[in-house]
C-alpha cells in the first residue's frame, strides 16, 4: 500500500506541476472541453491532439527567443478559426494530422545520431503510452462509479453524466499526464529484453520469411509473364517500413543476430521496389489518379528514396527521413493545389466518361475497380436511365445521426440525394443487396456492402459510393 500511495502522491504532484510549466497547453484542454460541454461544436474535438501537440511542441522551442515565444502564444488561438471557419473533415485530412503531430512528439529538438533517435522515439512512446494508460484507467474508473450510482439508486442518468467526465479527462488529465511523464529523464532503452524479444526473435525473422515470399511471388509472375496484383503495392509499402523501423530500434541493441539482413536491406529491396512500382502504374494506368492512389504514390517515391538513402553511411538520416516525410504530407495534404484531393480532380476531369451499355449487363468490373474499389456487389443494378459516372471529388458528402446526404457544394444549399443508410454498420436489413442503392429523379448513390455481418449482428457498409447521373 505505501509504494501505491508513493506512486499516486508522485502522480499527484506530475500533475500539479505539469499545471505551472505548461500553462497554455492546460487553459487549451479545458477551452476544447468547454467548447465540447457547452459550445455545441463536438466535430472540434477531432482537432485537439494536432492542435495540442502543435503548441507542446512551440513550447519546447519557446527558449530560442522571442519569435517562438510569439508563436507558442499565437498558436493558442488556432481553435477559433476552426470553429469560424469549419474546415471540410476529410478522412485523409484528419489521418495526416495525426501522422504529422506524431512526427512532432519524436522529430527531437535537435539533431540525432540514428541510435540516439531510436532511443528518443522509444522513450517517447513509452511515456506517452503511461500516460494514455493512467488517464483509460481512470475513465474506467469515473463511468464504473456513475453506472454505479445510476444502478443503486435507480437513477436515470443521460450520455453527458459519462461523455462529460470523460473528455475532460481527455483533454485535461491524460495531456497534462504526458507533458509530466515526458519531462521526467529518458528512459534507458538500450539492451531492452521486450526490444530485443520484439525485433530479434519476432519481426527480424517475420521479415526475413516475408521476403522470401515475395520473392516466391516475383518468380511466378516472370514465369507466367502477367502483371503483378495493383494490391501488392501496399504489401510491399508495408514490409519496406516495418523493415525500416526495425532496422532504425536494432541500434538498440548490443547483440543482433539479424545485422546481416538489414546491412544487405537496401540490395534484398530492389526485386520488391520493382513489384511496387509495376503495382502503382498498374492501378494509375487503367483507373486514374484518385486521392488515394496520389497517396500511393507519393508512398512510393519516399519508401523508394529512403531504401537508396539506406545504401551510404552519410545518407542513411533516420531523423532526415522523418522530417522529408513530414514536410512532404504537410505539403500534399494541406497546400491548396497540390493536394491529393486536387490531383484528383485533375485526373479525372480529364478522363473520358465511361457510359454502361445497359441495365441487363450491370456495372464491369472495371467500373467497379475504378469507382468503388471493390468486388461484392451482388448482382447486376438496374440502371435504368442512369448512364453517366459522376466522380466522387465532384461533390460534397455528410452524414449525422439520421441521414446520409450529397450535396452540390461546400455551402451545402444544394441537395443532390438523401439516403437513409449511416456511417459504417446499417443493421437489421434482410436483404443487403436491396439496401444498396438509392435514387430519386435525377441521381443514384450505390454503397458497397463489406462483410455479411457489422459487429451489432446485421450487414457492414462502407460509406464508398458513386452517382450515376440520369439522362437529359
Amino acid at each position: 500500500m505505501t509504494v501505491l500511495a508513493d506512486n499516486l502522491r508522485s502522480i499527484g504532484r506530475g500533475l500539479a506541476a505539469s499545471l505551472k510549466d505548461y500553462p497554455l497547453e492546460a487553459m487549451l484542454g479545458i477551452t476544447y472541453f468547454i467548447i465540447f460541454a457547452i459550445g455545441g461544436k463536438p466535430d472540434i474535438l477531432v482537432w485537439f491532439f494536432p492542435h495540442y501537440v502543435l503548441l507542446y511542441t512551440l513550447h519546447k522551442f519557446s527558449w530560442k527567443g522571442n519569435a517562438m515565444k510569439i508563436l507558442y502564444v499565437l498558436a493558442w488561438f488556432l481553435w477559433i478559426p476552426l470553429i469560424l471557419w469549419k474546415p471540410e473533415l476529410r478522412g485523409w485530412d484528419i489521418g495526416i494530422a495525426y501522422l504529422l503531430a506524431l512526427i512532432l512528439l519524436i522529430i527531437g529538438e535537435k539533431p540525432l545520431g540514428n541510435e540516439e533517435y531510436g532511443r528518443n522515439i522509444l522513450d517517447i512512446a513509452i511515456k506517452v503510452a503511461l500516460g494514455f494508460l493512467i488517464g483509460g484507467l481512470l475513465m474506467g474508473i469515473v463511468t464504473a462509479i456513475i453506472a454505479s450510482v445510476g444502478f443503486l439508486f435507480d437513477l436515470e442518468l443521460s450520455d453527458n453524466w459519462f461523455t462529460h467526465p470523460n473528455a475532460f479527462i481527455a483533454t485535461m488529465v491524460i495531456p497534462l499526464l504526458c507533458c509530466w511523464s515526458v519531462s521526467r529523464p529518458q528512459t534507458d532503452t538500450r539492451d531492452n529484453k521486450f526490444i530485443q524479444i520484439a525485433i530479434d526473435y519476432i519481426l527480424s525473422p517475420a521479415l526475413v520469411i516475408y521476403a522470401v515470399i515475395l520473392y516466391a511471388y516475383i518468380a511466378r509472375i516472370l514465369f507466367r509473364w502477367e502483371l503483378p496484383n495493383g494490391g501488392v503495392a501496399y504489401l510491399v509499402i508495408t514490409f519496406t517500413a516495418i523493415a525500416m523501423l526495425c532496422h532504425l530500434f536494432r541500434l538498440q541493441l548490443s547483440s543482433r543476430h539479424f545485422d546481416w539482413f538489414y546491412k544487405a536491406f537496401p540490395i534484398i529491396a530492389i526485386p520488391p521496389l520493382i513489384l511496387l512500382w509495376a503495382g502503382v502504374i498498374r492501378r494509375i494506368t487503367e483507373y486514374g489518379i484518385t486521392e488515394t492512389r496520389f497517396y500511393l504514390l507519393l508512398l512510393a517515391i519516399l519508401v523508394t528514396v529512403f531504401v537508396a538513402m539506406l545504401l551510404k553511411e552519410r545518407t542513411r538520416n533516420f531523423q532526415l527521413m522523418t522530417l522529408i516525410f513530414a514536410i512532404t504530407g504537410f505539403l500534399f495534404t494541406f497546400i491548396p493545389g497540390i493536394r491529393a484531393r486536387d490531383f484528383e480532380t485533375y485526373s479525372q476531369k480529364n478522363r473520358p466518361v465511361e457510359q454502361v451499355e445497359g441495365p441487363e449487363d450491370g456495372l464491369t468490373e472495371a467500373v467497379k475497380e475504378r469507382i468503388w474499389s471493390v468486388k461484392d456487389i451482388q448482382g447486376p443494378i438496374d440502371l435504368g436511365e442512369y448512364s453517366q459516372l459522376v466522380p466522387a471529388s465532384e461533390y460534397h458528402y455528410y452524414e449525422d445521426s439520421s441521414k446520409s446526404v450529397f450535396y452540390k457544394d461546400e455551402s451545402r444549399t444544394e441537395i443532390l440525394l438523401e439516403c437513409d443508410i449511416i456511417g459504417r454498420l446499417h443493421d437489421n436489413v434482410e436483404d443487403p443487396a436491396d439496401k444498396l442503392v438509392y435514387r430519386n429523379d435525377r441521381y443514384m448513390a450505390v454503397f458497397s456492402r463489406i462483410d455479411d455481418k457489422g459487429s451489432a449482428g446485421g450487414p457492414a457498409f462502407t460509406t464508398s459510393y458513386v452517382m450515376l447521373l440520369r439522362k437529359p
